[in-house]
């Protein structure tokens, strides 16, 4: 698997693992793994097997297609890749109330800053 494959698949686990407010080890147990390979595959460092792949996305109610999804820029800081992230899931997490504030409240920003 290409760098950019795994960087981009262990920010969405962490992503997801974060916007559900799960440890690491809560996230291992439900995988009946150890802790250790959700931080290495949080880090870019192992790849999950198939199998795995399914238990972290039955999880976190995301399909496979989403879970796989590469939208790697590599002009874009880690730092900025995580925090985009964790954006995406908290919105996709939004009620319909929260959501349309969000969207009217990145109207004005977006209005006043650009």
């Amino acid at each position: 698997m290409k760098d950019e494959m795994k960087k981009s698949l262990a920010l969405k686990v962490k992503s997801l693992r974060e916007a559900e407010s799960l440890t690491q080890e809560q996230l291992a147990d439900k995988c009946d793994v150890s802790w250790r390979t959700i931080s290495n595959l949080e880090r870019g460092l192992v790849v999950p097997d198939l199998c795995m792949l399914i238990k972290i996305s039955k999880i976190f109610n995301v399909s496979l297609d989403a879970m796989l999804e590469i939208n790697v820029d590599d002009n874009k800081s880690r730092s900025r890749l995580e925090r985009e992230q964790f954006l995406i899931e908290k919105i996709k997490r939004a009620n319909d109330k929260i959501l349309d504030y969000l969207l009217d409240q990145l109207i004005l920003l977006f209005k006043y800053f650009n």
